[in-house]
């Protein structure tokens, strides 16, 4: 007789010693293997759940086995029990795998089908499946900002998406939990909340992850507790449910399935059986984990609990798509009577975080873009500046910038960054004269209290972490950051100890130097800082680049303000020569950005009656008396300077005053001393 193609395919005959949940997996790998045949499952009082699992895959249930019996077995997989309970192992001819090598056998096998599965995981999540909910769905990022909203949370929050995308949710759910799901990476079930339109409601929250486990933000699912409460209360019988229902959720586009109080499958919907790709005879009558592949059925813990669930992820259907799963109890005077779940498809979810990734990227790439040949470098001082700066980027050691306010300290970091070999990960500006000194602590090296945050240096790993002002920073912070900055190691808000790779550079203002004497600066981070100290020269230093600075800033402004300015006039230019800038660059753009504003649509070039100065002596003659005195107290110690080459002593002696009363007034009208002659 001539054998069939199947007779010649299935070679291997296999029986397995056990009925746990080892024994399960075992079944569905080997079902999926063309070359063995399950002859059976050798266990000795069987539970009803294993005798229904083997009815339904037509596998025969052995209480007991010989030598002879297994002749026609070829291999003897050991799972929960063993094989010498039942004969002696030498008297059997099979090949038996021992529970070792099952083990290392499944989990092999578990790696492969992972694998398998894993482009189910980069999927996009398609905001059309869940505008068809009726809970509504919320999504935030990890600033806390709204980025999707659905239609039926649209009307439970009485506005409109565009008015909520990018809002944040402490404005619009002022008690919500989802911040604390990002920050906690935790998920809230079945909290209950009042909106501010007095509608009460059941939501759950929880993170949502990247490939790399990393939190991207949180999403919520609501409803209102009045429609929960009724949905109990109208699933009267169980029986009553399925007339009631059959009809309403047979036109459904949401997957919905129902049970009994015993977790028996009772209805699902065509739209159910499309999504798991089981028909309703493999489910109605069966128990409730029948369609799930991976994970802990809903229905059965909305069973146990007698509360709703929702939120759940699954890998629920003969292809495991991962769902998401809302489950609600049917209750009946206070008795259970069974329990009804809606599906969701959101195998997709993870490739929306992906290209919210990349959006991330794209923006932080249009943040801080300057690059070394943005710098206007006419003149003698800025070359000087720029031959630091191009030393600075290859050094990769803690930098800092010097300068009065306004020169563009920030624009310098920023240079230092992108054209250093960290260009590609994080670029973190921090004011340190903002704020006390426990908000500047926890900005830095985030915090557990109330919501979990994760501070800034924490953030900058791989990249730089620029420290505006940091004359500003609280002494305390600064010993705690020069630890830091010995170690490299950093203490998480969990307590372990995390290796940071993070390039610091700041700035100041002022000296640091008489800081560190006057014991207002840590002196050990004061020489971590020192190694490379870069001077960017104020305005009046670099009048060389004047004209070119002019020409850069009028095109940037007029690609800000949408304008379209030519140049700025002869005359106009030399009005701006003689202005003292006590904010430089800065200063010169604002002055610019403003005199552009007052131009005619169809004048192009700015003139001296479109700027808001006239002369020098112009700045004297606004303000009080007390303003005129001081201004005119300024310029004289910085003429004085100038003239005997920045040298302290001989300007105190030619303005009549001591050395230490000289250094006040530097300070107080926040001269740089840096690069000055002491001789003090």
């Amino acid at each position: 007789m001539c054998k069939t193609l199947q007779d010649v395919i299935i070679l291997k005959q296999l029986l397995i010693v056990g009925a746990g949940e080892e024994a399960v997996e075992f079944i569905k790998l080997f079902q999926r293997k063309k070359g063995f045949r399950i002859v059976g499952m050798l266990v000795k009082q069987p539970s009803a759940i294993v005798k229904y699992q083997a009815e339904r895959l037509d596998i025969p249930l052995w209480k007991d086995v010989t030598a002879e019996s297994l002749d026609h077995v070829d291999f003897v997989l050991e799972t929960s029990e063993r094989l010498t309970d039942y004969l002696e192992p030498t008297s059997c001819k099979a090949e038996i795998i021992s529970g070792q090598s099952a083990h290392l056998m499944l989990a092999f096998a578990s790696q492969e089908e992972t694998e398998k599965t894993s482009t189910y995981n980069n999927q996009q999540f398609r905001s059309k499946t869940l505008e068809y909910l009726h809970e509504g769905v919320l999504c935030v990022n990890r600033q806390d900002e709204i980025i999707y909203i659905n239609e039926a949370a649209e009307k439970l929050l009485g506005s409109k998406k565009h008015q909520l995308i990018g809002q944040p949710i402490t404005y619009v759910l002022p008690d919500s939990r989802l911040p604390e799901t990002i920050r906690k990476r935790e998920r809230y079930v079945d909290e209950q909340l009042r909106l501010p339109s007095g509608i009460e409601i059941v939501y759950t929250c929880a993170p949502m992850e990247n490939d790399q486990e990393e939190v991207t933000g949180a999403f919520s699912v609501m409803k209102k507790t009045i429609d929960i409460v009724a949905l109990a209360e109208k699933l009267t019988d169980a029986r009553e449910v399925k007339s009631m229902l059959e009809a309403i959720i047979d036109s459904s586009q949401e997957a919905i399935s129902v049970v009994d109080e015993n977790g028996i499958g009772l209805i699902v919907n065509p739209a159910y059986t499309r999504l798991t790709g089981y028909t309703s005879e493999q489910i109605v009558g069966k128990p409730a984990v029948t369609d799930i592949m991976e994970g802990e059925s809903l229905h059965m813990q909305v069973l146990r609990t007698r509360r709703p669930a929702t939120g759940a992820r699954l890998r629920v259907g003969k292809h495991g798509k991962e769902m998401m799963v809302n489950a609600a109890p049917i209750i009946v005077d206070g008795k259970l009577r069974g329990s009804v779940g809606v599906l969701h498809d959101i195998s997709e979810l993870h490739e929306l975080q992906d290209e919210v990734q990349r959006a991330r990227k794209i923006i932080r790439s249009l943040e801080n873009k300057y690059t070394l040949n943005d710098v206007i470098s006419e003149s003698e001082t800025m070359q000087v500046t720029l031959e630091q700066v191009k030393f600075a980027v290859n050094a990769d050691a803690p930098c800092l910038l010097r300068g009065d306010a306004g020169v563009g300290k920030g624009m310098f970091a920023a240079i230092i960054h992108n054209e250093s070999k960290r260009r590609h990960r994080p670029f973190i500006r921090v004011d340190c004269a903002v704020g006390d000194e426990e908000s500047l602590e926890k900005q830095l090296f985030g915090s557990l209290r109330n919501n979990h945050t994760t501070g800034m240096i924490e953030k900058s790993d791989g990249g730089t972490l620029f420290l505006d002002d940091i004359d500003g920073m609280p002494i305390r912070v600064q010993e705690k950051l020069s630890d830091f900055m010995t170690t490299g190691k950093l203490q998480l808000t969990s307590g372990k100890l995390k290796q940071v790779d993070v390039r610091i550079i700041v700035s100041a203002r002022h000296p640091l130097e008489r800081a560190v004497f006057e014991k207002r600066f840590y002196e050990p981070f004061f020489e971590r800082l020192k190694r490379i100290t870069i001077y960017i020269p104020a305005l009046v230093e670099r009048m060389k680049d004047f004209e070119g600075l002019l020409s850069t800033i009028v095109h940037k402004q007029n690609q800000l303000l949408q304008c379209s300015v030519q140049s700025v006039s002869e005359a106009s230019i030399s009005v701006l020569k003689d202005k003292k800038w006590s904010h430089n660059v800065k200063e010169l753009e604002t002055t610019i950005a403003q005199a552009m504003t007052f131009l005619e649509k169809t004048e192009h070039i700015i003139q001296p009656k479109h700027l808001q100065i006239s002369s020098l002596d112009q700045q004297f003659l606004a303000g009080t008396l007390q303003e005129q005195v001081e201004n005119l107290e300024k310029q004289l110690i910085e003429s004085a300077l100038r003239a005997n080459d920045f040298n302290k002593k001989a300007t105190a002696d030619q303005l009549g005053v001591s050395i230490r009363n000289l250094y006040y007034k530097m300070d107080k009208y926040d001269f740089d001393r840096s690069g000055m002659q002491d001789f003090s």
